[in-house]
Order: C-alpha cells, then structure tokens, then sequence
C-alpha cells in the first residue's frame, strides 16, 4: 500500500507548538497507534498527514514522496472520523456511495465497489436504511466503508470507538484489528484510550506535549518505557514510582526505599548499569504485577508491610499496601483473604523494575 514518514515534524499555533519536532517512519501495511492525553499533538499530526492541516516546518513523505503541498484529495487517503459524518439524508448506500459519485464514476461500478466493501464489513443487508435507524456499532462500519470504498494507500482513523459503550469498543476494537490485518492498508489510528494501543497496534507512537516519546511495539512500550511519561500514562493501575537512593557499599548495590528498607541488588547486568548511573537519588518504578504478596518473611528483598485498602474488580484485586511511607499497587488474579491492616510481607523482583532521572524522567536502565 504505501510507507509513511515524517522528517523533524512541526505544528506551531502562534507561540503554542502541538506539533514539535516528530520524526518517525511507518511500515508499508503496518497499524501504528498514536497515544498520549488530550492536547499532546497526536490529532495535529493525523490532520497533517490527512493534508487538512499545513506544517509549519518538516516534511511528510509518502512513499518516498514529499506531500506537504499536496491537496488532501490527491493523497489516497481514506479517514475515519470520531462523529463518523454520516449524512441523515441519505441512505447508508448512498453515504458510502458519495466519494465515488463525487469522482463522476460509472454507476455500475459504484454498484460493484459499494456491494464489494460493505460485504466485508456484515452492513450488505442494511445499504436501504438510513443512519437513525441503525446502531453506533453499525455507523461506525458504514464510516469505515466509506472511507475504504475509494480504496485508498492509507487509512486514518481519528479516535473512532470514543462515542461507543464499552462492550460495543472491545467488539469493534477486535473487528477493526481484523479488517486492517486482511487489507493489508497502512493505517494510523489516534487515541487517548491505552487499551485500544496495547490491544490492536503493531507500534504505538507516544506523545506528550507535542514530542515524540517513545516508538515501539506494545511489549517494549510496557515492559521497556524509555522515559516516565510512557511508564505512568501506560499500564492499569500505573506503575509504582517511588523516590529512593542508590547505595553502593564495596561491591554491594542497594537501592534504599527507606532507613531500614533497602532492596539488595543481585543481577550482575543490573549492578554494573547502575553502577554507571552517577546519580544517587532517583525515581524507582514497579509494576503492580511485579510485587508479590507473601504470609512470611522469604530470603531476598522480602519486607513487613500492612494492608491499606482492597479494590476488588471481580477477575482480580488491587491491593494497596503500605510499606513504611509509601502505599503501593500490586495486582493479583490470586485472592487472597486479607483485610485493612493486616500484617503480610511484599516481595520485590530482583529484575523487573526502572529507574529514572529525577530531572530528565529518562529511564536510565533501558
């Protein structure tokens, strides 16, 4: 279908920059997700490639070929729009129809194309109806056909399932994976939601006040985040991220919570990074999958804490336990029976944590 890249990006709105600096290249028929919170330049960039916007500097190629000038008609684009822009007029043929009839097309082939799309997405037997008599579920195909009937290079899709229930955006979540897997069509897709990236892309995109934060699959997203952004804004409940300092005694690495809390570091590769970090104090952060609850006191970095709270979620629980200052989040699919102030011991992973510069968020062990 098509490659897309964008070369030292820019998106400025008088002094505001929504856009600053991107640069990243996406994969012919790859699903790249762009995430990041409300404002962080992720919609800016979409309408850029989509051409409904102009950058203030950098370039956008697509295959190869520089568009910043070209009309977003003249860009094989297909997009997919949060409100679907459905016409209330017309029948849901006659919407998906309209790009096609737009082109002066031959009627018979509009016929073909319109029958050809709508087949795949299980909206054939609904083409008579109009868009008030057919749920958001539905409208939300229509919206993909339309955009997919002019078979386009590249499919954009602007936070597509945000006006859905929750039970209709984990089914369309699943559907849309599937259509883009069959097409084989490059796609990028805008959301705020982290369920939809971890669950439907090949990479995602984080950004945060217009930059660029991390690109990767979801695994090294969630597992390898390169900075504290990425690690907080990703992951449910968010990581744990504590202050603590690096102890080194002779040949012995300490990383010290509190006084008398301090987790003896025992992987050699961990011990020489952070026998390189010259930073003393630092940011720590634990998954709440990482941290195991225990009835005893264990050999290793085993400690005394006391029950917080519960929040029971049915599947699972997240505990809140307090471990001398701090309260961490630990989540378990184990239930165990335990109540408010209970005495138990938190055992803490001798590999699966982070450490980040407290001035840069910089993750200093990936």
């Amino acid at each position: 279908m098509a490659t897309i890249e964008l070369k030292n990006l820019k998106k400025h709105f008088g002094n505001v920059k929504a856009v600053d600096d991107v640069s990243l290249k996406i994969n012919d028929g790859e699903f790249v997700v762009f995430l990041g919170p409300s404002g962080c330049g992720k919609t800016t960039t979409l309408l850029m490639l989509a051409g409904i916007y102009k950058p203030t500097g950098g370039e956008i190629l697509f295959d190869n070929q520089v568009v910043n000038e070209v009309p977003p008609k003249d860009r094989e684009i297909g997009m997919v729009f949060q409100s679907y822009a459905l016409y209330p007029h017309m029948t849901l043929y006659e919407n998906i129809a309209f790009p096609l009839q737009a082109k002066k097309m031959d009627k018979n082939e509009i016929d073909k194309k319109v029958k050809d799309v709508t087949k795949n997405l299980d909206i054939g037997k609904l083409l008579d109806r109009k868009p008030n008599q057919i749920s958001g579920g539905q409208q939300q195909r229509v919206a993909i056909a339309r955009a997919l009937v002019k078979k386009p290079k590249i499919l954009l899709f602007d936070e597509p399932l945000s006006n859905l229930d929750a039970a209709l955006r984990a089914y369309m979540r699943a559907e849309i994976k599937k259509l883009q897997h069959d097409l084989g069509i490059t796609s990028v897709y805008v959301t705020h939601d982290q369920i939809e990236a971890m669950t439907m892309a090949d990479r995602i995109a984080v950004f945060n006040k217009g930059k660029l934060m991390q690109f990767d699959i979801p695994d090294k997203i969630y597992n390898q985040p390169k900075n504290i952004f990425v690690a907080r804004f990703v992951g449910t409940p968010s990581m744990n991220i504590i202050d603590v300092e690096i102890i080194k005694l002779g040949e012995d690495v300490y990383i010290k919570i509190e006084d008398d809390i301090k987790i003896k570091i025992v992987n050699k590769e961990i011990k020489e990074k952070i026998n390189k970090i010259s930073e003393k104090n630092v940011l720590m952060g634990l998954r709440p999958e990482d941290i195991k609850i225990r009835f005893k006191k264990e050999e290793g970095n085993s400690f005394k804490s006391k029950v917080y709270i519960l929040e029971p979620l049915g599947r699972e629980i997240i505990y809140n336990i307090k471990l001398g200052n701090n309260i961490f989040k630990i989540i378990s699919d184990e239930k165990y029976e335990l109540k408010i102030d209970d005495d138990i011991y938190l055992k803490f992973p001798d590999t699966n944590f982070h450490l980040f510069d407290k001035n840069t968020g910089e993750n200093l062990l990936f």
